[in-house]
């Protein structure tokens, strides 16, 4: 949903839909919704992500997402471990409100291509993205009168932005988006600094062609290093601006989060992180995460603290995904 990652060398390791842009989950696994030049390994790769937020006794929202990561490397005799490597990733995304209060979705296709600058895995790369979505907002034989700061930056606040009207109708549209990124990845270090636009094509996304969305820009980045030989730490952070838009809201995230690798025996061991994101707009974000050889399972729950827009609701989400890697 939205976050413009601000590079706080903090250490470490995301999503973009319609109604809401999947930065604001803070899944850095699922960063290539929205820079789809940040696919850091050559990794083929699915996941599988859940997030819930309700208001009890107003409104509750659902967002589902599926996104598929295969990566291609050429078939070249060379003595460096490095060579270059092509993404093709495709994802479906759905947002859904009760009372069908708001139904979005959005299909995605990307290709990146990463070259390396070095011997030492120093890549730079590009990605270009095009999203298909549907979005619908109102009209649901129900009368809802929200608060004027209600869920500022949460679902159904994108979803008005879109279709400020609240016309009911189902309007598709189609946007453009790319991004650029330099990525270093060894054993014992890893680091990313990426730059994204997004809506390129500024679409129309409602049937009155009153506004269109505003080109949007964002700078990710993180860091991983190591403390000792078992424990890592590792920060990042997103940040995105629109131009032009008095009305537009930045994005602001940051986090920070540290993995222990714990040996089981000799041969076998898992990875066990835990960690804290700050949407600064919406929400902190507790998590945690388990890897255990192919599978990741990873937990995120939102807390809202008082300063924040929606803090001033009751307010409950959640956020569960799951990746495996192919």
């Amino acid at each position: 949903m939205r976050r413009l990652s601000l590079f706080i060398v903090l250490i470490g390791l995301a999503v973009v839909t319609n109604g809401q842009d999947p930065h604001s989950k803070g899944i850095e696994q699922m960063r290539i919704w929205y820079n789809p030049a940040l696919k850091t390994d050559t990794n083929s790769e699915a996941h599988v992500l859940l997030h819930k937020v309700n208001y009890p006794g107003i409104l509750s929202t659902n967002n589902r997402s599926i996104t598929l990561s295969l990566v291609f490397e050429p078939n070249i005799e060379t003595v460096s471990p490095t060579v270059p490597f092509i993404t093709l990733s495709a994802g479906i995304n759905v947002d859904k409100a009760s009372d069908n209060l708001l139904s979005a979705s959005s299909a995605m296709l990307a290709l990146s291509y990463a070259l390396p600058l070095d011997y030492n895995n120093t890549y730079l790369a590009l990605g270009f993205q095009g999203n298909y979505s549907f979005n619908r907002v109102g009209v649901t034989g129900s009368y809802y009168n929200f608060p004027g700061d209600f869920d500022k930056f949460g679902a159904m606040y994108w979803a008005l932005r879109r279709d400020p009207t609240g016309s009911g109708y189902n309007k598709g549209y189609f946007t453009f988006n790319a991004g650029a990124a330099v990525f270093h990845t060894v054993e014992d270090q890893q680091w990313y600094v990426g730059f994204s636009t997004r809506y390129i094509n500024r679409p129309y996304t409602e049937w009155d062609h009153i506004s269109a969305l505003p080109v949007t820009y964002g700078v990710q980045a993180g860091y991983t290093a190591p403390v000792n030989e078992n424990t890592q730490l590792s920060g990042y952070g997103n940040i995105s601006w629109v131009t032009g838009s008095s009305t537009s809201l930045p994005e602001q995230y940051i986090g920070l989060r540290v993995i222990r690798k714990i040996a089981v025996n000799e041969s076998t061991a898992f990875h066990l992180s835990v960690g804290a994101g700050l949407n600064f707009n919406e929400a902190l974000q507790p998590n945690v995460q388990l890897q255990w050889g192919r599978s990741l399972f990873a937990g995120y729950l939102d807390v809202n603290l008082p300063g924040i827009a929606s803090s001033v609701y009751t307010r409950r989400g959640f956020t569960l995904m799951y990746r495996y890697d192919l």
